[in-house]
């Protein structure tokens, strides 16, 4: 049966389970993170970065299972208040705290505990096959992980991993062996069972040292995947250097987005923003065109219906004239000489006659990275391309913009960065390439030839999504419509090699993330994600999983008509 679900709906079998193991109807399972309401849980763990929709059912259910018992055991307030800030100690101390958890299953759901059995022996077969155990910190991790589990769950470990941690165990038992013994004792006391898990991840982080520590967590070489899965990084920590924040309202939305966190460009001399057509030559467009129109007459969407549905979600109310000759409202002097006449006839005032009026600008923002290449383009330009039709309609204007970059790896910006020296943390290190596939005022009708250069493959290169959202945005606010909403088309997060190389971990989406919190903050501009076979719910709020099958039917149109309409 889990092999035949979609992947959104293993997510939402996941946080179904969540919700009732853990007893609290506000938490969710969102971009591998667990959520309660709005706010992320930042616990280390684990079984957080498990990618559920690659999982097997076992270790699937052993995930949805912890997090469970987490949300139901974990005073959150509590733990946050107690847990150090040292790095390494903080990812012990939060280790612990979810064994913790775990270990209060209750006995009777023993299907509970296989399925968590299950999911932690995913985990070290995944730590030892990727070699993570290989390094010094990576190693006393795993050690430490396993010493907790085996005090608190009485299971011995296998021999493979009772070979690997043998040494380390030797030298850590000293230092932590009263405080391990003491575990067990305390698992049903939060606040007496932290003062324990503080004193062992002290006593690690003395041990390990430090220097030894520092410079493999911070570059995590290596240690990707482990520290992905234990996210050291708290989001909304202040004064933390690698992680950018979110940047208080302010009316010059282009300036202000711009100076997020640590988020720089090396150069924009080679940066272009373009119009559509003039990536494709008149007759490759009348093609492609004529391709485009072929799939969209198959597609059982009816424009009308969907014009009318957006215009009522698009629309608000205004004052359109006046109503006479009512029995109450403004008096109306023109009228006041019925009064003479009749003095019973009280037709003489006038009220306010109320239309509903679309108010609203729809710009759509497409991914044309690589990968979007395997996501069916002449569906998602179809899609688009019925959508805005369908807004012009409705009579409000829409735009339709493309981020890429112009080259791989860097292209002529790299290149300069070779030639000045490569200074280190240069920042982004690429050409960007903004598409403009249909402007705000331009009609459908003219721009049509130039929306059907979204089938063109050619240009689909890289990306760098935060500052597509920053562009995006910038041009929409600058529309005078009261209502100025982003629908973000994309299946991933920012992928540009030239940058991931030589900048640090998450440089890319750290910036994505921090600007589409700043404009969610900044509640100007609405912003909508259409996540294409993957999950964006970790960096919009509004954020929606679309099978790409989905967009060559009413399906795909209701869930944006749903988002629109809120």
């Amino acid at each position: 049966m889990w092999s035949s679900l979609r992947p959104r709906q293993r997510r939402q079998l996941v946080a179904s389970t969540i919700r009732a193991l853990g007893e609290d109807a506000k938490a969710s399972y969102r971009g591998r993170r667990l959520w309660i309401g709005q706010q992320q849980v930042a616990v280390a763990s684990p079984h957080l970065g498990v990618d559920i929709e690659a999982a097997d059912a076992s270790c699937a259910r052993g995930t949805a299972d912890a997090l469970g018992l987490l949300v139901r055991y974990c005073d959150l307030t509590m733990h946050t208040a107690m847990a150090p800030e040292s790095p390494l100690q903080r990812v012990v101390f939060d280790i612990a705290e979810q064994i913790r958890c775990e270990a209060r299953a209750p006995r009777l759901l023993k299907g509970v505990r296989v399925n968590l059995r299950a999911a932690f022996d995913n985990w070290s077969w995944t730590m030892r096959t990727e070699r993570v155990t290989e390094t010094h910190v990576g190693l006393v991790l795993f050690t430490v992980v396993h010493m907790i589990r085996s005090r608190l769950f009485a299971a011995s470990d296998t021999t493979a991993i009772g070979d690997l941690i043998e040494e380390t165990r030797g030298e850590l038992a000293p230092l932590i062996g009263t405080a391990l013994a003491t575990l067990p004792h305390v698992v049903n006391d939060q606040r007496a069972f932290a003062y324990v898990a503080r004193e062992i991840a002290e006593a690690v982080a003395l041990w390990v040292g430090a220097d030894a520590c520092a410079p493999a967590l911070s570059a995590l070489s290596g240690l990707e995947n482990f520290f992905d899965a234990v996210d050291i990084v708290e989001s909304g920590k202040p004064g933390d250097p690698t992680r950018a924040s979110v940047a208080d309202p302010d009316p010059t939305m282009g300036s202000s987005l711009e100076c997020l966190g640590d988020y720089c460009v090396f150069t924009r001399a080679f940066d272009r923003v373009v119009r559509a057509d003039s990536l494709v030559d008149e007759t490759r467009r009348i093609a492609l065109r004529s391709e485009l129109d072929s799939f969209g007459h198959k597609q059982a969407v009816s424009l009308t219906r969907l014009a009318r549905r957006l215009r009522v979600a698009l629309s608000r109310p205004v004052v359109n004239g006046w109503h006479f000759n009512t029995e109450d409202g403004r008096l109306d002097g023109a009228r006041l000489a019925r009064l003479v006449v009749d003095p019973t006839d009280r037709r003489v005032f006038r009220r306010d006659r109320i239309r509903s009026q679309p108010d609203a600008c729809v710009t759509f923002l497409v991914d044309n990275s690589g990968s979007m290449k395997r996501q069916d383009p002449t569906a998602v330009a179809a899609f688009i391309d019925t959508f805005a039709r369908a807004v012009e309609l409705a009579g409000a204007p829409a735009e339709v913009l493309g981020f890429t970059t112009r080259s791989y790896s860097g292209g002529e910006a790299r290149r300069q960065w070779q030639q000045s020296g490569r200074p280190e943390m240069p920042g982004r290190l690429a050409e960007v390439l903004h598409i403009i596939y249909k402007d705000a005022d331009t009609c459908w009708r003219r721009a049509r030839r130039s929306l059907a250069v979204m089938l063109s493959p050619y240009h689909y290169r890289e990306s760098t999504d935060g500052e597509a959202l920053i562009w995006a945005a910038t041009r929409l606010a600058k529309r005078r419509e009261s209502r100025r909403i982003i629908v973000v088309i994309s299946d991933g997060t920012p992928t540009e090699s030239s940058t991931a190389s030589v900048n640090r971990p998450g440089f890319l989406n750290d910036h994505l993330a921090a600007v589409a919190a700043s404009i969610h903050h900044q509640r100007r501009i609405e912003i909508v994600a259409l996540a294409l076979d993957g999950d964006l719910s970790d960096i919009y709020p509004r954020s929606i999983s679309v099978e790409t099958s989905e967009l060559r039917s009413w399906a795909g149109y209701e869930i944006v008509l749903r988002q629109l309409a809120r």
